[in-house]
């Protein structure tokens, strides 16, 4: 290096005279390697590590980078390309986000470059099809605001819309943007023109900051709410972690309505006190609109929104105010983990155990492990909160790995509500064929005559799970997909995977016959059926259907706070977080939607639905009750459930790990090769398997498969995999080797994914 000087207070290089180390977005999966470029010498003194750049590359003039390090390249300095021009004024990497991006490479077995455009902001980069950009507009303002009133009252008679315009500057002391001025004086273009060129107005092109709130201002201020003793022990406990600078892992386990959440909001406060930013992940959309509110209360101004939902403009908005350091405190899904929060201080993962917090998409992340991955490079705390922990996040708190607090009790000593367990099989028998048991309808009738709110749950939406001819045996499937297609009013067959649409048929396809029948229900026939049995119900309906446009999920739960609804029915969406003082009933009308899927984590996810959505009950001053209906009454994820018995379920489901060697004895990895053509998928996920068996031997790896995944067609691509199950790294490496013979092979038009500690096995 010839010639270099650190930046202490960024932890960069500013470097002349080098060889920069560069990763090249070049939208090829299988080059992860980097290039050597030098710096010219009109960007001399301003290049530094984390730098986005432009560079050339082979025949293409113009390619994005990043700047990951300096070195020799090992190859004279005269064969080299120079670096074209920065994106950036500063580097948009830190030093910690790059070695995280480069663990995120390691564990997860994905190209680094896609691992630091994570950290990007939104819609930035180059290529990318989408791109955002800072909003300008015309703003106005009033040159003079004491001259302007006196040319006001000359203007009134012989210019009324030039003295309109000055009136409601006049009103409002900010400037504001021109086309709203002009909406509000009622006037044309012209007269701001001809007030513009009299001197008395100034109008001016200005940075337009995209509002997620919408203009809403943030709820009333409020005081942090008084402690109770397991809340102030756990808090305690943190604050000393906090202020010990250096990287823990909390467990945060509090049953439903303990006060998790004023636990959050005070610990964010004592990383604020010390100058230091903070993360809150939520693990649904559906949650943000409570959540952020509550937060704004407190920090007002100073919080931030992250989620899929917003416009790409506003998320590239409020990415630009919290790398400048202007909103020190973040909420959002699991891509929020990547925020360019300022001297980041505390994580927080409410709902740790959620599914929805692993990335589906490559770099397929665990928002989780990357959380602590930053904590440990950036100084941070990182808490997991939950009712119902993963099993393997609990195993690693009582092995040591995690400080362990736990919240034993909800807040005001209200009791955890009582819960009923419905053997549908017995209704069957008794001639019930409702979608509700007998108690479940008497106690909502008797819930909605105490003018009191219920929650019904099913994790299953549209109107019918499929359709089935009763003389041939027909179920009409998708034709992409490898599963059977959901009905949905009105008339409409829609595929839950790729959602493909098909009118209902009249007649059965295959046979003719007209005994084409629905079986099985979803949230829609819920809804309907709430409507038709329950003349005082005014039921109101959140899953996927429902909360497609922007802001439907914070109108849906607005709405229902405030009483205009009285019914709730949902899917998971409902089932955590959510906080309605006046739902007394939460009704599961089906516990078994999830019960008997091919996954070994099945029964974990039942047990935690269960009990997250029994929470939502007798949060307020009313005592609460729940019913859960079920084919299954006696396994043992929902005799748990019933009872509010995580340590049962958790010994129960510890004992099937350990005798299984799965999680958290072993890591998984799957690979999953896909492709239109399903010979040449068979061919080549057999090869795979076959090559390896030697290298797993030598790893210790045990492998599952190749077999057909079991969805075994998807998108019109058929699916095969294999699952390895081994320790963390020999199994990884394992799955890397695979993954580079795949590639080495040339298979064409079959795709290889890696997915490690996968959440899904479909």
């Amino acid at each position: 290096m010839d010639a270099a000087r650190s930046s202490p207070d960024q932890g960069c290089f500013f470097v002349t005279g080098t060889v920069c180390e560069v990763i090249v977005d070049l939208h090829v999966p299988d080059v992860d390697r980097v290039f050597h470029y030098t710096v010219p010498p009109e960007l001399e003194g301003r290049v530094r590590l984390g730098h986005r750049v432009l560079v050339p590359f082979g025949h293409r003039p113009r390619v994005e980078g990043y700047i990951i390090g300096f070195g020799p390249a090992g190859v004279p300095r005269d064969r080299l390309k120079s670096i074209l021009a920065l994106l950036d004024e500063e580097p948009l990497l830190t030093p910690a986000q790059i070695e995280v991006a480069r663990w995120m490479r390691d564990r997860y077995v994905c190209p680094l470059v896609q691992a630091l455009q994570c950290f990007l902001p939104p819609g930035s980069r180059l290529r990318s099809g989408r791109t955002a950009r800072a909003l300008r507009q015309k703003v106005a303002r009033l040159a003079d605001p004491p001259a302007a009133g006196a040319a006001r009252e000359a203007l009134a008679r012989r210019a009324p819309k030039q003295a309109a315009i000055i009136q409601v500057l006049l009103e409002n002391e900010a400037p504001l943007p021109s086309a709203e001025l002009l909406r509000r004086a009622q006037a044309p273009r012209s007269a701001l023109h001809a007030v513009v060129q009299k001197g008395i107005v100034i109008e001016e092109e200005q940075t337009a900051r995209r509002d997620p709130f919408h203009g809403r201002p943030a709820p009333h201020a409020r005081r942090p709410h008084a402690l109770t003793e397991d809340q102030q022990r756990a808090l305690s406990r943190i604050r000393e972690a906090l202020r010990g600078g250096e990287p823990r892992r909390v467990l945060l386990q509090g049953v439903t309505g303990s006060g998790k959440t004023e636990v959050y909001l005070q610990a964010m406060a004592e990383a604020l006190a010390q100058g230091r930013g903070a993360i809150l992940l939520v693990p649904e959309i559906a949650l943000t609109p409570q959540t952020v509110a509550y937060f704004r209360a407190h920090f007002r101004e100073r919080v931030a929104v992250l989620h899929s939902r917003l416009s790409l403009g506003e998320r590239y908005d409020q990415w630009w105010r919290i790398f400048e350091g202007e909103l020190p405190v973040v909420i959002g899904a699991r891509s929020a983990v990547f925020a360019p929060v300022k001297k980041l201080g505390l994580i927080i993962l409410d709902e740790e155990h959620e599914t929805s917090y692993k990335q589906e998409e490559s770099p397929r992340y665990h928002a989780r492990d990357v959380a602590w991955a930053r904590a440990q490079r950036e100084g941070a705390v990182l808490i997991m909160g939950s009712a119902t922990p993963a099993v393997e996040v609990r195993w690693a708190a009582e092995a040591g790995e995690a400080l362990w607090l736990s919240l034993p009790r909800r807040v005001h000593r209200r009791p955890l509500p009582r819960v009923e367990t419905v053997d549908l099989r017995g209704e069957l028998l008794a001639g019930n064929r409702s979608m509700f048991s007998r108690t479940l309808s008497e106690k909502l009738e008797a819930a909605l005559d105490r003018g009191e709110q219920a929650v019904l749950f099913m994790n299953r939406r549209g109107m019918a799970s499929f359709l089935l001819c009763r003389e041939c045996g027909y179920v009409p499937r998708c034709t992409q997909c490898e599963v059977s297609l959901t009905l949905h009013d009105p008339g409409i067959l829609r595929c839950h995977y790729c959602d493909a649409a098909h009118r209902l048929p009249e007649a059965c396809p295959q046979c003719g016959g007209p005994y084409l029948r629905p079986f099985g229900g979803g949230t829609q026939r819920i809804e309907q059926e709430v409507k038709r049995l329950f003349p005082k119900a005014r039921p109101v309906r959140m899953d996927v259907d429902t909360t497609a446009r922007k802001g439907a999920h914070e109108r849906i739960v607005e709405a229902f706070a405030a009483g205009r609804f009285n019914v709730l029915v949902g899917t998971q969406m409902v089932a955590k977080g959510l906080h309605f003082p006046g739902v007394t009933l939460v009704g599961v009308v089906s516990a078994d939607t999830a019960l008997n899927l091919p996954d070994f984590r099945a029964a974990e996810r039942t047990f935690q639905l269960l009990s997250q959505v029994a929470g939502r009950a007798g949060r307020g001053e009313r005592a609460g009750e729940v019913v859960i209906q079920t084919y299954a009454p006696d396994h043992y994820a929902i005799r748990a459930a019933a009872a509010h018995d995580y340590e049962g379920f958790y010994r129960a489901e510890l004992a099937y790990r350990r005798r299984t060697g799965y999680p958290p004895f072993s890591t998984l990895v799957r690979l999953v090769w896909s492709g239109e053509g399903e010979e040449e998928v068979v061919r080549a996920a057999q090869a795979a398997g076959a090559a390896a068996a030697g290298d797993l031997r030598s790893l210790g790896v045990e492998a599952l498969g190749p077999s057909p995944a079991p969805l075994s067609r998807l998108q019109g691509r058929y699916r095969w995999h294999l699952i390895l199950k081994g320790e963390g790294e020999p199994a990884i490496e394992a799955a890397r080797r695979i993954k580079e013979a795949h590639e080495a092979t040339g298979s064409s038009g079959v795709r290889l994914t890696v997915d490690v500690d996968p959440v899904g096995m479909l």
